[in-house]
């Protein structure tokens, strides 16, 4: 047994007026501390049991308290080796050795629901839409929780979120079922899911988009963030049937979005085409790559300060350009000349390049040495960020195009050569240009 175990087992005491047993007043830090640690340390695989630590955590917490309870607050730590590895095993065997229960999360996103497909694959689940009773069924359930706050934090939010008519409709409501030893678990996947998806949708969506969209109407406040199309604000998760817990994303005040701006007929149908990704790929692989860019993505395109986003589209032209350091002169020039080559691979060469695209990706130009040289004090403003933003469409895009056919020495050996033949295609173009 784990010492700190026994540790956090000293902890827990009985109050002498009501004969509860609970962990002492001014003790929980640490009794938390030891669990956690104790916990961590047992090496359990969080995706094949689909467990949370904190899962465990208030599974051990119970069992420690049930022997206090059972044989008293004072045992040696020898005493309680023995009911500590009966209540251990009683947790692995009873707990992990059967299978997961489903958790229902249930959630609002800013597009309307005429706008959005009645079902979305999300990898390993899916998301459906529900009507707008089924959304007030359980938004009343989770009110009326007396031991939850999400009342109070209801009400804190700038958006109405209620069944009122005229405000609901512009609300898209969706479930989610997961397979989950724990509700934290559940939550944390479906969490990670619905991001990649909307990193996904996002970037098929604003897909070679040389600036950020604007009000039709100069009466209207200009938008900070290319997209409102991100993580909800809130999740509400149910086991058989019961309101389980609520988890805040964050207090922003959201605006509902009318129609995605893909060129297509009909936006729905783009939304069930658009390929998925695995948000566990490893890192290392050419998958993983992917991931982890379209990722990058999503926090550029949803981030409301221009420095904050820069650097987010950066972050994914670091990883898709196979380079290491953009603090190195030679690795910089190299992220900026494979996104460029990615770019116009995409755009005949240049030869179709509006004009938006080429002054993005001239006042990147124009910055690449300023970073190399200030690094991140450098000044970063629209510019920067929209020709930052068309380098990754166009690296992402090849990376995608490519995917199931290519590995990444491929894709390296392709944007080296690449780059190659276009500078010695520039080099002609001038000397061709100065002897006319």
């Amino acid at each position: 047994m784990d010492e700190r175990f026994y540790d956090a087992y000293q902890r827990i005491w009985e109050l002498p007026r009501t004969g509860e047993v609970r962990v002492q007043m001014g003790q929980e830090s640490a009794f938390k501390k030891n669990l956690f640690g104790a916990i961590r340390d047992l090496g359990l695989d969080r995706d094949h049991h689909r467990i949370t630590n904190r899962g465990l955590y208030k599974k051990f917490h119970e069992g420690l308290i049930e022997i206090a309870e059972t044989h008293g607050t004072d045992l040696t730590e020898d005493e309680l080796r023995g009911h500590f590895q009966t209540k251990k095993s009683g947790i692995f065997s009873n707990w992990l050795g059967t299978p997961p229960d489903t958790y229902k999360l249930v959630f609002p996103i800013m597009i309307r629901s005429k706008h959005f497909p009645d079902e979305v694959e999300l990898y390993e689940s899916k998301a459906e839409q529900i009507d707008e009773d089924q959304w007030e069924n359980h938004l009343i359930a989770a009110e009326n929780d007396d031991d939850s706050s999400f009342d109070s934090f209801l009400d804190e939010l700038p958006n109405d979120y209620s069944d009122h008519p005229l405000k609901r409709r512009e609300w898209t409501f969706l479930m989610v079922e997961m397979k989950a030893r724990d509700e934290f678990y559940a939550l944390h996947r479906v969490s990670e899911l619905v991001e990649i998806r909307f990193a996904e949708i996002n970037f098929f969506d604003q897909l070679w988009a040389a600036g950020m969209p604007q009000p039709g109407s100069s009466d209207r406040a200009p938008y900070e963030k290319w997209t409102r199309h991100q993580e909800p604000p809130f999740y509400l998760i149910f086991q058989d049937g019961d309101f389980v817990t609520y988890r805040p994303m964050d207090f922003d005040y959201r605006r509902s979005v009318g129609r995605f701006h893909f060129n297509h007929a009909d936006d729905v149908d783009e939304i069930s085409d658009i390929p998925t990704f695995d948000y566990d790929a490893d890192k290392g692989t050419y998958e993983g790559y992917i991931v982890s860019a379209l990722l990058a993505y999503q926090d550029g395109i949803t981030e409301r300060s221009v420095r904050q986003s820069f650097f987010s589209f950066w972050r994914g032209i670091e990883i898709l350009s196979n380079t290491s350091d953009y603090s190195n002169a030679s690795d910089f020039d190299k992220m900026v000349d494979r996104g460029e080559f990615a770019l116009s691979y995409h755009h005949d060469m240049d030869d179709s390049l509006r004009p938006e695209l080429k002054r993005a990706i001239e006042e990147i130009e124009e910055k690449r040495h300023e970073l190399v040289h200030e690094g991140l004090k450098t000044e970063i403003h629209q510019g920067h960020r929209n020709g930052a933003k068309l380098l990754l469409d166009g690296l992402l895009l090849l990376y995608i195009d490519k995917y199931g056919q290519w590995d990444l020495n491929d894709m390296s050996s392709f944007l080296k050569h690449g780059v190659e033949y276009q500078e010695k295609v520039q080099f002609l173009t001038t000397l061709l240009t100065d002897l006319s």
